[in-house]
């Protein structure tokens, strides 16, 4: 298939979106540089921000108030200093969010290195499904050329990879059968065949 909203071929991470980011200033962003609330304000018509740039605003809140909290305690627990686990360097408290210092103990890593990890862990996914969706532009074009059957289901899948790269959203199974009567079986009392035919 050679256009499927998109134009084929192309590098996935060069597609424009309609997603602009309130703080960097970015302009027409795909949805995955955006969390899924974030993309559901954009649709409401809200000003919204990146992944990085929330991750960022987070961080400095973060950062400030747990300033704040060391700056009341006045040499508390909070100014002690810990070793993180991922660089080695030592740091105060105040750069190691309360979940790893309270969950990790030695294994503490401080807020830089989880948030580097976050970012890598990000850029994986993006070139995994760009990938995924590469084997599958390939695919389509085997089975249009061979006319093969069940081509459908892999234009099918083409385009549901290309939608998730372009959205953010992961395609989803509608229907089929399920527990309770659900799916196939089930009559639907709406319908004239429902309602056995009457009126």
């Amino acid at each position: 298939m050679s256009d499927l909203g998109v134009r084929a071929n192309m590098d996935p991470t060069q597609w424009h979106g309609a997603y602009d980011c309130k703080d960097c200033g970015r302009k027409r962003l795909p949805a995955v540089e955006f969390s899924n609330k974030m993309t559901q304000r954009a649709r409401a018509g809200e000003k919204v921000s990146c992944k990085k740039c929330a991750a960022e605003r987070l961080e400095r809140e973060r950062l400030d108030a747990e300033a704040k909290r060391s700056d009341a305690s006045e040499g508390t627990s909070s100014s002690t200093t810990h070793v993180c686990a991922a660089c080695g360097a030592t740091k105060p408290a105040s750069a190691f969010s309360r979940a790893q210092l309270n969950n990790k103990g030695a294994d503490a890593r401080c807020s830089a290195c989880v948030r580097d990890a976050e970012a890598l862990d990000a850029k994986d996914a993006k070139e995994s499904l760009a990938k995924r969706l590469n084997e599958a532009r390939t695919a389509s074009a085997v089975a249009e050329a061979t006319n093969a059957m069940g081509k459908l289901g892999v234009f099918a899948r083409e385009a549901a990879l290309e939608a998730e790269l372009v959205t953010g959203l992961k395609p989803q199974r509608v229907g089929g059968r399920g527990r309770g009567g659900r799916g196939r079986g089930r009559s639907n009392p709406n319908s004239m065949l429902g309602r056995g035919g009457k009126k």
